[in-house]
């Protein structure tokens, strides 16, 4: 079963409330999961039609304008397993953002932690063998 997970993560810094401090805030929302990557992906434009509407693209040297990179059907730059849309060379926003649509992992909890445990050992004893 392959579901698609989309979601947008904003980086910022915001003032807090009831200090004389600064916080810095990682903000992850879910759009949703779909059954297809067409749907997935759909629903990620979308969702990038908004911030497009509210922030204008950047503009390269010599005037050039960005393109508006939209998730497509060949999973957009980076494949279908993971897509990943950033402000860097996008939009001008006052803020970072990452917007992604990636394929969703189902696994066993149990199993999955017995590898991690079994990775650290092996990297343990590769880097004591080194010294």
């Amino acid at each position: 079963m392959e579901k698609y997970h989309v979601n947008i993560e904003f980086r910022y810094e915001d003032k807090k409330f009831d200090r004389d401090d600064t916080d810095y805030v990682s903000k992850e929302i879910t759009i949703g999961v779909f059954d297809t990557i067409e749907e997935a992906n759909e629903k990620g434009n979308k969702m990038l039609e908004l911030l497009e509407s509210r922030f204008e693209l950047h503009v390269f040297p010599g005037g050039r304008k960005a393109p508006k990179e939209r998730f497509s059907k060949n999973g957009g730059c980076f494949g279908t397993a993971k897509s990943l849309i950033t402000d860097m060379a996008y939009l001008k926003t006052p803020f970072k953002f990452f917007a992604r649509v990636q394929k969703l992992k189902y696994d066993n909890l149990d199993e999955s932690i017995t590898e991690a445990v079994d990775a650290m050992k092996r990297y343990r004893d590769y880097k004591n063998r080194e010294e």
